[in-house]
């Protein structure tokens, strides 16, 4: 297992294009984050074996995700993982509150994690 690395020049990008952010949840997420590839291997040698990105948290067993889920997928488990830890309350979930100032930077602030950390294609 690997784990995420910020340069200090990535820091100063994060914190100029993310002002409406929260920073507290993103550090909790950066800190805790940990990449692991793995290669699937084929019982043919013509076929190269398929790499299979895993990202896990430390400190919360059972939380995570691979290369193959989708971003929603990837976001609604992130969720889960803050509310379940308490450091997200139960705004996330009710669509009443779509317009709420808080769950709409909850929201950026996951997204933008997944920015991140997600390889560019």
């Amino acid at each position: 297992m690997k784990k995420l690395l910020i340069t200090e020049e990535e820091k100063n990008e994060i914190k100029s294009q993310h002002d409406d952010i929260d920073r507290n949840l993103m550090n909790f997420l950066l800190r805790r984050i940990q990449v692991n590839e793995r290669q699937i291997g084929s019982m043919w040698e013509d076929i190269e074996p398929m790499t299979v990105t895993e990202y896990t948290f430390l400190e919360l067993p059972g939380y995570g995700f691979n290369s193959f889920s989708s971003k929603k997928d990837m976001e609604k488990k992130i969720i889960d993982m803050l509310y379940e830890n308490d450091r997200v309350g139960e705004e996330v979930y009710e669509f009443k509150n779509e317009l709420d100032k808080n769950r709409q930077k909850i929201i950026r602030t996951i997204r933008s994690f997944l920015n991140f950390i997600l390889p560019k294609k």
